[in-house]
């Protein structure tokens, strides 16, 4: 995301959407009441010439934000507070369709410290990573993203049988697939995953064009992509990426919630309480808890994380860690210090 403006005496942050985890990112800042101010075309009637789509410059007060995971547009539907006067816009109903490349003004009563901090780092972009886990059986691609995981390929891949050639076919087939893909994304970096020493013959096929990383996962598949975003080697190159950074805290938080599960909240209740304690170090809210029915009372314990200097991660609800997290009530917290629940 690229800040271009930010008066926040009168409430106004200006962006530029640079990728789809932008669009991501402003579905869990713009809200229900705020005002969004953006370039779009609009069905008007014009003297002597009937119905004509023109553009125009509109305000929206937002009445509702959609947004289908990993998809290029943001959908951003509301009531028309400001345009065109000789057109007689005000207070009918429009949608913006907002794309990578899109200018969006955002006016709000006051922006919290948890929305600011989560657009001041969505300006630092981590590394595009393809990531492809295979074994004799099968193969995953994905990209990997802050909101989550695409998997663009999902494929069973030929039997292996006696003929000494049939392994040579087997890897070029695996170099097929990954070069196709490769030719119709972008990418930073290419992950390579298998069990063995398949991925040494994968990695050597590819280097040439593109930067390739190799480590070992158990299976291919669903099941090796998942687990490779868990590799130590994986977390330390793609460090600025969300879905990593989230996973090393989960897996802290279920190391303390066996060791030391005073050092631990989970949960609205237990985590709130925690929050007005000034004893969270790390905090990790599931997407969809934003658009909650406590909504309000969950964006105050974000507030109060991030002024007393802990992190926050919001976990997109399209990554493995989504299940794990609604299973403990959408919401979990590593402390600075012990706490007792009662639990």
């Amino acid at each position: 995301m690229k800040v271009l403006e930010k008066d926040l005496k009168r409430g106004i942050v200006k962006v530029r959407v640079e990728d789809e985890d932008d669009l991501w990112l402003l579905k869990t800042i713009v809200k229900e009441g705020d005002v969004v101010i953006a370039h779009t075309m609009r069905d008007v009637k014009v003297d002597g010439e009937g119905k004509r789509r023109l553009p125009m410059k509109l305000a929206l007060q937002v009445k509702n934000v959609y947004f289908q995971p990993f998809s290029s547009r943001l959908r951003i539907h509301g009531i028309i507070v400001e345009g065109p006067e000789e057109y007689g816009l005000r207070g009918s109903h429009h949608t913006f369709n907002i794309d990578v490349g899109c200018e969006v003004e955002i006016v709000k009563k006051s922006w919290t410290p948890s929305e600011l901090k989560r657009l001041e780092r969505s300006v630092v972009k981590g590394l595009k990573a393809l990531l492809v886990a295979f074994d004799f059986d099968e193969i995953s691609i994905a990209l990997l993203y802050d909101q989550g995981i695409k998997y663009l390929i999902d494929k069973s891949l030929p039997t292996l049988n006696k003929d000494s050639g049939s392994m040579d076919e087997l890897i070029n087939t695996i170099s097929e697939i990954v070069s196709k893909v490769l030719s119709t994304v972008k990418c930073d970096v290419v992950i390579v995953a298998s069990p063995a020493f398949m991925k040494d013959l994968i990695t050597v096929r590819l280097g040439k064009n593109v930067k390739v990383f190799k480590d070992s996962v158990s299976n291919g598949g669903r099941a090796g992509i998942e687990e490779l975003i868990r590799r130590d080697s994986v977390k330390k190159l793609l460090k600025e990426v969300n879905i990593i950074e989230s996973e090393k805290v989960f897996e802290e938080f279920m190391e303390l919630l066996v060791s030391r599960p005073q050092r631990i909240a989970y949960g609205i209740d237990e985590v709130k309480l925690a929050a007005v304690s000034n004893a969270i170090a790390k905090l990790l809210v599931l997407e969809d808890l934003l658009s909650d029915e406590r909504f309000e009372e969950l964006e105050e314990i974000l507030n109060t994380v991030e002024e007393m200097g802990g992190t926050v991660r919001i976990v997109g609800s399209e990554t493995p860690l989504s299940a794990r997290l609604r299973g403990l009530g959408g919401i979990i917290a590593v402390l600075r210090f012990d706490l007792n629940f009662n639990r």
